[in-house]
């Protein structure tokens, strides 16, 4: 479904990508692990066009791009069959839930707000909170916000999303509701991929793990063989901190 080769990003003389490869099958939930400034959100942030790329190539649906002269018509193209959801949930804040999530529908894709109210509703009840559509960010909790982002993502009826990082805003206690949506999300085959630190997640959700540091992928595989036979000296250090926090 999705395939990028040699993705590489430098922002002045600091290259954060040095030539990644990343494949993800329909139905696949990747994780992205690693430590801070290993180039896991700009990668991200490259294939949704968020960031210009300096070199690589993509193939979407049959179709292969130049990821560092992709059109603007191309990029707006591939962004409506995708989703993205920030950690910081980027919401409106003087637009209630309801209207959050009808937004790009009626804005960006011209679906009539008849249909787009019918679908935020949808998407509101299908993360919990649509006896929360009237309410404003300010009046939601940090994992509730993080759900009406989701269900924003969700609406637009997305061939995958991308979420970045989206518990680490959250206090602890917060971040249960919103890996639980997304557990769902996961079991309905949407296919996702996932920057994250929550280790549990990847592990038990994700069907494919992969790990950055310094701009490369150091290792990568089935989340199983990821966890339970690591191949790298690397990755068997950073697995080590997982289970000394559990």
């Amino acid at each position: 479904m999705l395939e990028v080769r040699n993705i590489r990003k430098a922002f002045g003389d600091l290259e954060v990508l040095k030539g990644v490869d990343l494949s993800v099958d329909t139905g696949e939930v990747v994780a992205i692990l690693g430590p801070s400034g290993s180039g896991k959100t700009t990668l991200l942030r490259c294939i949704n066009f968020l960031e210009t790329a300096d070199a690589g190539t993509m193939k979407f649906d049959e179709e292969t791009f130049d990821l560092a002269h992709v059109s603007k018509r191309d990029a707006a193209r591939l962004r409506k069959k995708t989703a993205f959801v920030f950690q910081n949930y980027n919401l409106f804040r003087n637009k209630t839930a309801l209207q959050n999530v009808m937004e790009g529908l009626v804005i960006a894709r011209g679906i009539p707000k008849a249909e787009a109210e019918q679908k935020a509703w949808a998407a509101l009840e299908k993360v919990g909170l649509s006896d929360r559509a009237d309410y404003y960010p300010s009046q939601l909790s940090g994992g509730q916000q993080q759900r009406v982002a989701i269900a924003r993502a969700m609406a637009t009826d997305p061939e995958i999303i991308y979420f970045d990082e989206p518990t680490s805003a959250l206090d602890p206690e917060l971040t249960g509701e919103v890996l639980s949506v997304m557990r769902q999300l996961a079991g309905e085959g949407m296919t996702m991929v996932v920057v994250t630190h929550e280790m549990g997640f990847a592990r038990d959700v994700s069907n494919h793990v992969i790990f950055m540091e310094h701009g490369v992928v150091v290792e990568e595989g089935s989340s199983e063989e990821f966890f339970q036979h690591p191949k790298e000296e690397r990755t068997r250090a950073f697995l080590r901190l997982f289970d000394e926090e559990e």
